[in-house]
């Protein structure tokens, strides 16, 4: 095995993983509540069916590409593509960048690729938390905003 433990590199591998699981929780959850307020701001004025359910099961890319009709946070948006590239490295190479010839961990590629995954936890928390700010933009309109003249007329 070349001097490398592979279940402490497999167990990195599998946190920067669930960073990238949680930002695609907390684009899911911004969605869900921005669609909710453009339902409540819309009322009965036009059919509006949108809703977070709608991306239960989407990419990020496709996360990304909602998050940005939805968002004029620009930078954010930046972030989240040069994150979704670094997502996609380690959801479809990760692993196998740093396997020899034999299918055995090389250590010297497990070297080059461990501050890529500190990179990539440490993208996940900034953007984990960057999105849950963005939406605290508007929740105070979901949560607390009356929008009476939206009530069907009885």
């Amino acid at each position: 095995m070349k001097n490398v433990k592979s279940q402490d590199f497999y167990l990195q591998i599998a946190y920067a993983l669930s960073g990238c699981q949680l930002v695609e929780q907390a684009l899911k959850v911004y969605l869900t509540d921005a669609l909710e307020l453009a339902q409540k701001c819309i009322g009965h004025r036009m059919t509006f069916k949108f809703c977070g359910d709608d991306y239960e099961d989407s990419s990020l890319e496709g996360l990304i590409k909602a998050f940005r009709k939805l968002s004029s946070n620009e930078q954010l948006v930046r972030d989240l593509e040069a994150f979704k590239k670094e997502r996609n490295f380690l959801s479809h190479k990760g692993i196998t960048f740093c396997l020899d010839y034999e299918g055995e961990l090389a250590s010297d590629l497990v070297g080059e690729l461990a501050p890529r995954l500190v990179q990539i936890q440490e993208s996940a928390r900034m953007l984990h938390h960057s999105l849950h700010e963005a939406a605290n933009d508007f929740r105070g309109y979901l949560y607390f905003e009356e929008f009476s003249t939206n009530k069907k007329a009885r």
